[in-house]
Formats: structure tokens, C-alpha cells, sequence
């Protein structure tokens, strides 16, 4: 008898990623089938970050169209989506974007956050409503610039959702909002209340806010439509998945309170597992699916993967051919330190105008110089973090690390050394695309979450270099003077 199968479908930052997970049993899993399709990001102006929605349906149906024909889908129980958090996309009265989604990443809205601060901050209750402050992730300050900005478009929408979300809607043609969009989308209180003061200062209307559904929830299931264009069966369950620095934590590792887990995709996202919710005004907070450990402390560096593939864009060079140039470069890069705020930056210092800075360079230093200093300045934006968690109380007791950055052995050491703490590899995961496959698999009750663990027991182990770490460590107090001295410069 054929295996039965779950679908996890990815609509990332760079490309929309899927995972065919056969179950064995409800605690062994087997990876069926990765396939994925890249697409690109559009920045117009200066700290802009949006993509095509449209190219976002045609690729994920290609996708499907072609798994269909290779692989034997009579199987397949289930799909759950997972993808970046909170993307803004804008449909109209018939479900049609109006314009490019924009990205959590996007950081144009800095007058409309100083505008939104001054209305809602002005006590602590905003931020004891949602946990956190106003800030350029946030769906309102967003809102509110198009409002000003694009008043046709803004006049022609109907409904808002996420990409993930969407991905649902193209499937099923039910649209939800997932429980994480919704919170970090600064819209709802920690209690999925829409908070009507953020909806009247962005001009939203209530209408226009799908029901939020937590991951696991039944959205719907593959319309007719979907499975004549793509040979996917007509009835395939739904489900709801969750943001994708979730899904792909979840499937790294983070389930048990202390688990840290890296991912190094075109942003860079830290997410230490918790048992109790624990907020603080230089983080994010969101939930896991984790039953044991519900809460996930974390944050995000706005460039990650995405500064490595601008530097071989306009530079040139493979990724395997510049990590074995940057090898040959000392730990620390020779004295050359980064500020990798080529987006402005989110966590913890929130500040859209915060620049990249290459700091220390001499003739002497070289093109993997700069390539190492990148992949340093992550791991130290990466170290900042934990060092805030630790003043919060919160042990790290394991470190994972997960995503496209990850398959880089010498990023994995650099993390490492500069965490100085050993850093685990899993072999053959997707990540997020993976996550989205189990929750599939959860959900419709073909699985149970020590499934996880196979996955888990397949890993590499970069153990840290204390001398490394003494040069890192003397580059990591230069790292965090720089900002606080250049930041009256934005002005």
C-alpha cells in the first residue's frame, strides 16, 4: 500500500519552496519530493522590498502542475502553507491584488511610525495590548502610507492578508488570516482583538480583516478549479500553516522551552523557545505549535542572506567559490567590522534609517574580507539577541540552525565561535517548507510532533574555537559601539 503524503508549500522571501513528506507511521516520515522556483524582489526606491503576487500564483501552480505529473499525488491528505511575516497584500471585491505585496522587510513608512507613535504611545497600553511598539513590520504604518501615497488603490480594497494567506485563498478560495500575522501585524491585542484606535488612524476598515484562524485550523479545501489547472485531486484538505520563521524553527528543534534556533534566510531570524509569554519592547514575540513550549521569543535582522546575494550580484562570485576565499581570512576579518543595516534595521533597535557600515577597511583588505565581514556582521547582530535574552532570564540550552545561509559550513563555525556555544546542523531539512508538511500532517491527524525528532537526529555539530572567539569577541564591542555613535548621522 502507497504511503500517504502532506504537502508543505512555502511562499518565501526569495522563492516558494515545497516539501511531499510521506508518513510511515504517525513518528517516522520520510522527504518524497523538494521542489522550488525562485523569484525576485523589486525595491524601486531606496528601502522598498515588494513582490508580484501574481508571479506568487502562477509559480505555485506551475509547481503544483509539475508535481502532479511526476509524482503520484493519489495519496496525498493534506497542505498547510507557511511563508514570510506580515507581508501586506491588497485585494480588491473579487480577491485580485491591486498592487505588489509589500514585505515585512520594506522600510519606507519611517514618518507614518513616528505619526502612529505619537497617537498610540502614548502611555505603555498599546504595547501591554500587543507586546510590542509600532514598528515598520506593522500593517498600519503601511496602510496609512498608502492611504497617502496611493489613494486609488487604497479606495479599491476590499480585503488584506498575508502570502501564505493568500496561497490559502488560491487553493480553497476561503480566506483566513493566521494567528501570527495577526499579531505581528500590530492590528490585534495578544487576545486576537482588533484594536479599533490602530484601525481609524490608518483609515481600515473593519471589513476588510479576515477571520484569524490558528495554525492547524481547516481552511477549506483544493476547489475545482485548483485541480483542473494543476492535476492536484479536488477535496485536499487545507490547512492553516504559520509564519515561516515559525514553521521552520518548529522544524529545527523548537519545541521544548531553551531551544534556540538560528535561520539564516534573506532576513535573519533568532526564536528561543518558551513556556510562558515573556515580552520586551527590543523583541518580537509570536506562537508556536509547540504544545509544550507555546511561545517563541525572537527577532530579526532585516539582511541576512539577501546582503550575501546583493554582494555576489554586483560583485560577482559563487557562494561555494567566496566561502573558500573567505576561509583563508583570519577569524574577525582582519579588523574589518559591518553594520549589516542595508534595510534599516528591526530588532532590537527598530530604526528604518539605520545604514550599513563598513568600518576599519584598509587597502590591504580584499573582496573576501568583505564577504566574511557580511557573515560576521549577521552572527554578531545574532549575539546581540541572545545577550538581550539572557538578561531576560531565558537559558539557552541548544542552538539550531536552519535555511539556505545555513549550508555555508564556514557561517555555521562563525556562529559558533561567535556564540560560543556549539551550534546544531540538521542535514536534509527545507525548513519552513517542512514545518508547513508537519503541521499538514498534525493537523489531519497522520502524525504526532515527535515525527520531528527523525529529522533532528540527523545533524551536524559546529563546535566553537575559543581563540576565534577572542578575536570575534574584540570585533563584537566594536559592532555595538558603531551604531549608538553614527545614529545622530541619519538625522
Amino acid at each position: 500500500m502507497k504511503n500517504k503524503t502532506v504537502l508543505g508549500i512555502d511562499i518565501g522571501t526569495t522563492a516558494i519552496k515545497m516539501v511531499l513528506l510521506s508518513i510511515i507511521d504517525s513518528t517516522h516520515t520520510k522527504i518524497e519530493r523538494e521542489i522550488s522556483m525562485p523569484h525576485d524582489l523589486i525595491s524601486l526606491f531606496p528601502g522598498w522590498a515588494e513582490e508580484d503576487p501574481f508571479v506568487w500564483k502562477s509559480h505555485m501552480l506551475k509547481m503544483l502542475s509539475t508535481l502532479s505529473k511526476e509524482e503520484d499525488l493519489s495519496s496525498l491528505e493534506a497542505i498547510a502553507l507557511t511563508g514570510m511575516t506580515p507581508a501586506l497584500i491588497m485585494l480588491d471585491e473579487d480577491g485580485n491584488p491591486l498592487r505588489n505585496a509589500i514585505l515585512q522587510n520594506d522600510m519606507r513608512t519611517g514618518q507614518e511610525i513616528e505619526y502612529l507613535k505619537a497617537q498610540l504611545e502614548k502611555d505603555s497600553s498599546y504595547f501591554k495590548k500587543t507586546g510590542c511598539h509600532v514598528n515598520s513590520q506593522n500593517i498600519a504604518p503601511r496602510m496609512l502610507y498608502l492611504y497617502e501615497h496611493e489613494r486609488d488603490v487604497f479606495d479599491k480594497t476590499r480585503f488584506i492578508c498575508g502570502s501564505y494567506d493568500y496561497g490559502a485563498f488560491i487553493l480553497t478560495g476561503k480566506l483566513y488570516i493566521e494567528r501570527n500575522w495577526a499579531l505581528e501585524s500590530g492590528l490585534f491585542t495578544l487576545e486576537n482583538e482588533l484594536i479599533d484606535d490602530v484601525l481609524h488612524l490608518s483609515h481600515i476598515e473593519k471589513s476588510w480583516i479576515p477571520e484569524v484562524a490558528p495554525f492547524r485550523t481547516l481552511i477549506g479545501c483544493v476547489s475545482k478549479e485548483i485541480s483542473l489547472a494543476t492535476g492536484l485531486k479536488e477535496g485536499i484538505r487545507v490547512y492553516e500553516g504559520t509564519a515561516d520563521h515559525v514553521a521552520s524553527s518548529y522544524a529545527s528543534g523548537a519545541k521544548e522551552e531553551g531551544a534556540l534556533v538560528l535561520k539564516l534566510g534573506g532576513a535573519g531570524d533568532i526564536l528561543l523557545s518558551t513556556g510562558s509569554l515573556i515580552t520586551d519592547d527590543r523583541l518580537f514575540i509570536d506562537f508556536s505549535p509547540s504544545l509544550s513550549s507555546p511561545f517563541l521569543i525572537n527577532g530579526c535582522t532585516a539582511a541576512s542572506g539577501s546582503l550575501l546575494k546583493w554582494f555576489t550580484r554586483e560583485f560577482g562570485g559563487e557562494y561555494k567559490d567566496l566561502d573558500h576565499l573567505a576561509e583563508t581570512i583570519s577569524a574577525g576579518s582582519d579588523g574589518l567590522v559591518m553594520l549589516p543595516y542595508v534595510l534599516g534595521e528591526k530588532t532590537p533597535i527598530f530604526d528604518p534609517d539605520a545604514k550599513g557600515v563598513i568600518y576599519g577597511l584598509l587597502l590591504h583588505h580584499t573582496k573576501a574580507h568583505v564577504y566574511r565581514a557580511m557573515m560576521e556582521a549577521v552572527a554578531y547582530a545574532f549575539r546581540h539577541h541572545r545577550d538581550i535574552f539572557e538578561e531576560l532570564g531565558v537559558s539557552v540550552k541548544k542552538v539550531f540552525i536552519t535555511n539556505g545561509g545555513s549550508t555555508s559550513p564556514l557561517w555555521r563555525q562563525i556562529m559558533a565561535d561567535v556564540l560560543k556555544c556549539e551550534v546544531a546542523y540538521i542535514k536534509h531539512s527545507p525548513g519552513s517548507s517542512l514545518g508547513a508538511a508537519f503541521i499538514a500532517g498534525e493537523a489531519s491527524s497522520l502524525i504526532a510532533p515527535e515525527a520531528i525528532d527523525d529529522f533532528l537526529s540527523q545533524k551536524i555539530i559546529s563546535y566553537p574555537n575559543d581563540k576565534n572567539y577572542e578575536a570575534y569577541d574584540r570585533n563584537y564591542r566594536i559592532y555595538r559601539e558603531l551604531y549608538p555613535r553614527l545614529k545622530d548621522l541619519e538625522k
